[in-house]
């Protein structure tokens, strides 16, 4: 039987599966979570699952330099209000991206540079000081709307109130302003936490009268919403290199983490003849600094061009790669990939 390559993490232990609704679901259903997507090692084992990702491109196998804005948070009308500065969840964001290794990530909250940028005016010598107006710019902006929610729900002995998130993201070339993308919404309804009240005046639990604890539950919902934000990206962007070398099972790639690789991660290696790309086999690549190393799982059977590179590979080795072009690429976000 062949096995699923895409396996769907559950997000705080809830059952959900994909929706395309805009709206934030009135209801709270936890079934209408957006869900992580990541990729079934076991399954690139068979020959059938050895196909190229959608998206990739050699001569983007490098990190994006991007800049990440949470342009505005709204509160869905009914819900319980509260102050949550925009600057607060972009810094989520733009955490959780760099995070990935995926980006070069250009802060744009970056208070404790403007402190050291005063400090070093009064303070240090002129080597290395930070320049005003020399900082880099990006090759993309992340733009991104936060629409936050939360509905109570009466109990027999007590009282729930839901938190929820919905999210919108969009990819613009800051040059241009043309928008080169849009990530489908995506919304995430929070575990009900628990409050206990008699005729509306409340006694104990989660106290949604506290600004604080309404911040911190907000938050909590935006960054689950912001981590299947980032899940989205690593599988729409991969990340690749070119094979330099092959010895019994296992070969090399001239890139690594500062080309976008974080932790081993599952790829597709495939023969590029003249712009035709072909896949040949599975593998895992675990980064170093600048290069990577692999292992192969599988090359793909009863196909011409991927038993003919194996046979010349096995024979000939690092003196064909010189002068075949094989690369291996990404193909979605690795299992063990911590969110």
């Amino acid at each position: 039987m062949k096995k699923s390559l895409i396996c769907l993490s559950i997000l705080t232990l809830l059952v959900g599966c994909q929706t395309t609704g805009i709206a934030i679901n009135s209801e709270a259903d936890n079934s209408a979570n957006s869900l992580i997507k990541t990729i079934n090692k076991d399954a690139l084992y068979e020959s059938e699952n050895i196909e190229l990702p959608s998206n990739y491109d050699v001569k983007a196998f490098n990190k994006m330099r991007i800049a990440a804005y949470v342009d505005q948070i709204e509160f869905e009308e009914g819900s319980q209000k509260t102050t949550l500065k925009t600057d607060i969840v972009s810094k989520l964001l733009e955490n959780e991206l760099a995070r990935t290794k995926r980006y070069e990530v250009l802060t744009r909250n970056c208070t404790s540079c403007d402190y050291e940028l005063a400090y070093q005016i009064e303070n240090t010598v002129n080597d290395g000081a930070i320049q005003i107006g020399e900082q880099k710019n990006p090759n993309y902006i992340f733009e991104t709307s936060i629409a936050l929610g939360s509905v109570i729900k009466k109990k027999s002995d007590h009282s729930e109130i839901i938190f929820r998130s919905l999210i919108t993201t969009k990819v613009v070339n800051p040059t241009t302003g043309q928008i080169v993308h849009s990530f489908e919404p995506i919304r995430h309804n929070m575990p009900a936490k628990n409050f206990w009240a008699i005729e509306d005046e409340f006694i104990g639990g989660f106290d949604y009268r506290d600004s604080n604890e309404l911040q911190e539950a907000y938050k909590e919902a935006a960054q689950k919403g912001i981590q299947v934000l980032v899940n989205r990206t690593m599988n729409y962007y991969p990340v690749g290199g070119r094979v330099t070398n092959f010895r019994n099972g296992r070969f090399a790639i001239n890139s690594g983490i500062e080309q976008g690789f974080a932790i081993k991660q599952p790829v597709v290696l495939f023969l590029s003849d003249d712009g035709l790309d072909i896949p040949i086999a599975s593998g895992e690549v675990t980064p170093k600094s600048t290069s990577g190393s692999g292992i192969m799982f599988t090359w793909k059977e009863d196909d011409i061009d991927a038993q003919q590179v194996k046979k010349k590979i096995q024979a000939l080795g690092k003196e064909y790669l010189k002068r075949t072009k094989i690369y291996a690429v990404s193909v979605g976000t690795p299992e063990n990939w911590a969110f």
